[in-house]
C-alpha cells in the first residue's frame, strides 16, 4: 500500500498548516474570549480553496476529495480553536446538497459556501431527542406550495451566523424530511451561545422555529429520506472529527517536546531522562496510528464504499479515546504548569474532550460497529 501524500496534498498541508500558524494561533486566545470567530476569516479560508472540497467545480467547489479535506482539518485545529468546525461544515454541508439535493439547490446554495459568503449548519438535536428521527419533534407541514416549518433545534453550531442550514424534521406523513433553510429568515430566531468548555468560537446556539414559512422547493430530493441524509453527513463529520483531534494532539505532543526541553532538572532538560523519552515515545506512535485510522476513513469516504459508515464509527472508536489520552499525558508532562492556562495546552486539553459526546457519542459508534460485525456472521 502507498501510504505517501500526491505532490498536492504535501503542499495543501504545508500551506493550511503556514495559515494556522499565521492567521489563526495569534488570535487564539481572543477567539477564546469573544466566543466568536473573526468574521474574515470564513473569506479567508475561502480564498485558501477549504470549502466544498467534494464538489466539483462548476458549483464552486475544488473536487480533491475528503482525504484532503482531512488533511486540512487536521492543520486549521492544531490552534486548538474551533476555527476546523468552519472548515468541516463548509465541506460536509455542501456535500450533502450535492450528493442529495435537487439540481436548483445545488446550484442556489453549494456556490456561497463554497465562496466563503454563507455559514454552513446542520440542525437535527432537539432538546429531548438522542439520534432517534422518529422522535423529532419539529415538523413541517405542507401548504400549497410551501412548508410552515415549527419546532427547535439544540447546539446548532454557527446557527446564528447567516447562510444556509440542513433542517430535519417530520412531515405530514410522520417521516424525517430534509430542508435547506436559510439562516435569520423570518420566525427564524437563536438563542445566545452557548458556553462551551473548549472548541472557542463556534457559536453554538438553540434555533426556534416559528411559522418558517420554506419553499418546496428547498426539499431535498425524496421526502423522507432524511435519516439516509443524516446517516452520510454523520459519517463525514466524524472523519473531519478524528482528523481535528490528530492535529490538536499533534500540537499537545510538540508543546510536552517544546516544555520538556526547556524545563530544567538539576542542569539539564528534563527530556533527557528516560522516562520522559519513553513516554513521548508512546504518545508519537498512538499519534501515528490515530492519524493512519483517520486518513484510511477519509480514503474510504473517496472511494464511496458501502462500508463508509462502519469505517467512520470504527475511527472514531479508536480515534477519539486515543488523542484524549496523547493531550492528558502531554499536559501531565507540564508538571503543575499544566495545570494553569498560561501555556497552549489548556486550550487544547478543553477543545479535544468533546469529541468523545459531539458528533455522536463513543457508545452509539460501539453499537453502529457492533451492529455490522453481527449481521455479517450470520
Amino acid at each position: 500500500m502507498d501510504f505517501s501524500f500526491s505532490e498536492e496534498q504535501r503542499v495543501l498541508a504545508g500551506t493550511v498548516k503556514d495559515f494556522s500558524l499565521r492567521e489563526i494561533e495569534p488570535l487564539a486566545g481572543q477567539i477564546e474570549r469573544d466566543a466568536r470567530l473573526p468574521d474574515d476569516l470564513i473569506n479567508k479560508m475561502s480564498k485558501l480553496g477549504l470549502f466544498g472540497m467534494t464538489v466539483p467545480h462548476e458549483l464552486g467547489g475544488s473536487s480533491i476529495g475528503n482525504l484532503s479535506a482531512a488533511i486540512a482539518c487536521e492543520q486549521i485545529a492544531y490552534s486548538g480553536t474551533g476555527a476546523w468546525w468552519l472548515l468541516s461544515f463548509n465541506n460536509s454541508i455542501p456535500d450533502c446538497i450535492n450528493r442529495f439535493g435537487t439540481d436548483y439547490l445545488k446550484k442556489t446554495y453549494i456556490p456561497d459556501l463554497c465562496e466563503g459568503n454563507f455559514y454552513g449548519s446542520l440542525q437535527f438535536t432537539e432538546e429531548d431527542t438522542g439520534s432517534n428521527p422518529e422522535e423529532l419533534k419539529t415538523r413541517a407541514h405542507l401548504e400549497k406550495n410551501h412548508y410552515l416549518i415549527n419546532g427547535m433545534k439544540r447546539f446548532s453550531t454557527f446557527g446564528a451566523r447567516n447562510g444556509v442550514a440542513i433542517v430535519f424534521t417530520k412531515d405530514d406523513a410522520a417521516k424525517c424530511s430534509a430542508f435547506v433553510v436559510e439562516k435569520n429568515c423570518p420566525g427564524y430566531e437563536a438563542s445566545k451561545p452557548w458556553e462551551l468548555i473548549g472548541n472557542g468560537g463556534i457559536e453554538t446556539v438553540d434555533v426556534y422555529y416559528k411559522d418558517v414559512k420554506v419553499d418546496t422547493k428547498n426539499l431535498f430530493d425524496t421526502a423522507g429520506q432524511g435519516f439516509d441524509i443524516l446517516l452520510h453527513w454523520i459519517a463525514i463529520e466524524k472523519i473531519m472529527q478524528c482528523a481535528a483531534c490528530v492535529g490538536i494532539a499533534q500540537a499537545a505532543l510538540d508543546e510536552a517536546v517544546k516544555y520538556s526541553g526547556s524545563r530544567q532538572v538539576k542542569g539539564k532538560p528534563v527530556n533527557r531522562m528516560q522516562g520522559i523519552q519513553w513516554t513521548l515515545a508512546e504518545l508519537y506512535a498512538k499519534l501515528d496510528a490515530a492519524r493512519l485510522s483517520s486518513y484510511k476513513a477519509a480514503y474510504v469516504a473517496d472511494k464511496k464504499s458501502d462500508e463508509l459508515h462502519t469505517t467512520a464509527a470504527a475511527a472514531k472508536l479508536f480515534v477519539v479515546p486515543v488523542t484524549i489520552d496523547i493531550v492528558e499525558k502531554a499536559r501531565q508532562l507540564h508538571g503543575a504548569y499544566g495545570y494553569t492556562r498560561e501555556f497552549k495546552i489548556d486550550r487544547l486539553s478543553r477543545s479535544i474532550i468533546g469529541a468523545a459526546n459531539i458528533a455522536t457519542s463513543l457508545e452509539i459508534n460501539r453499537s453502529i460497529v457492533g451492529s455490522a460485525l453481527t449481521k455479517v456472521k450470520q
